[in-house]
């Protein structure tokens, strides 16, 4: 894809602006350290009303790496058929967030493709810095395929999904999985992912809204890689930055749907690896989602595009099969 094809269209939508001018009244996270941004993303997330309904909720744990991983399990309505499951590793910069701090996110998943949804909150830095992850996300997901029958759901149909740093994990994970290594998967969603740390304040998405004003900011970005990887020899390492995987390695990935914002420092991220996807001959589709910004998809008052994006994201998955 040309860089000029991330040039914005339509404005931010107002929600959205909304949202980044209550965000910044608050505290920078660089500003406060780990532990308190930690506790001001969980308060910030917290406002439960209006919530999308699913038929049930329950808490479980999924394999991690080095032990035992927290997990949400949301239930669809009952049907005939037994549904899909989609494995979501929700964002927040390798540092923040839990199921709590994406619950709409994974509601609103169900609601538009009628799938299980399990979140799982996987370790995080600085106290768990690279590659712990990328290896808990593996790990998780090996587990889940393995009980697609205790959880009702149909084998041949499980995806993976993840938005910003949780994408990034989702791709980290098919990468360990790669030669055999891993499941089958049916397909992954990402979010626009993270995808090159060796490149953060470098391009044409960083130049236009690295400053913060409409969301995320380059400087949030290099914090969250450092706690994350603070070693700099990590940051080619393909967990890290998928675009210095080999072609050869993404070949095997299952078919992806990409998506990105025009308002946000991740866009040419996003674009950038859904042309090395297709190069490697991955069924690969990418949406680019006008007039939205980084973090769209959990808005908790939801645009029209926000929306729209989970229908695409469903008749993306009916497409499959």
């Amino acid at each position: 894809m040309a860089n000029s094809d991330l040039a914005t269209v339509e404005p931010l939508h107002p929600l959205l602006a909304e949202g980044v001018q209550a965000r910044q009244t608050r505290p920078a996270f660089p500003d406060i350290g780990p532990e308190a941004a930690k506790a001001l993303f969980e308060a910030m997330q917290a406002n439960t009303s209006g919530q999308p309904e699913v038929a049930a909720t329950e808490e479980t744990t999924v394999a991690g790496a080095e032990g035992p991983l927290s997990a949400r399990i949301y239930r669809p309505e009952a049907s005939a058929e037994k549904p899909p499951l989609i494995v979501y590793l929700h964002g927040g910069g390798f540092v923040l967030g839990s199921y709590d701090t994406h619950d709409r996110n994974a509601r609103r998943l169900v609601n538009a493709t009628g799938a299980l949804v399990v979140s799982v909150n996987y370790r995080l830095a600085p106290e768990a810095p690279f590659p712990a992850g990328a290896n808990d996300a593996f790990a998780a997901v090996v587990d889940l395929v393995g009980r697609a029958a205790e959880l009702g759901v149909d084998p041949e149909r499980i995806f993976l999904a993840g938005d910003s740093a949780g994408a990034t994990l989702a791709i980290a994970a098919i990468l360990a999985g790669r030669d055999g290594r891993g499941p089958d998967l049916a397909g992954l969603v990402a979010f626009y992912p993270v995808t090159d740390m060796t490149a953060i304040g470098a391009g044409v998405s960083y130049e236009a809204f690295g400053d913060g004003s409409v969301g995320l900011s380059e400087s949030d970005m290099i914090w969250f890689r450092n706690l994350y990887a603070p070693d700099p020899a990590d940051w080619n390492d393909p967990r890290c930055s998928p675009l210095t995987a080999e072609l050869a390695d993404l070949s095997g990935f299952p078919p992806t749907l990409v998506i990105t914002a025009a308002y946000d420092v991740l866009a040419e991220d996003g674009a950038l690896f859904a042309a090395r996807l297709k190069s490697a001959g991955v069924a690969t589709t990418y949406l680019h989602v006008e007039g939205v910004n980084h973090g769209f998809i959990g808005a908790p008052n939801p645009p029209p595009p926000t929306l729209a994006t989970y229908e695409a994201v469903a008749d993306w998955m009916k497409s499959l099969g």
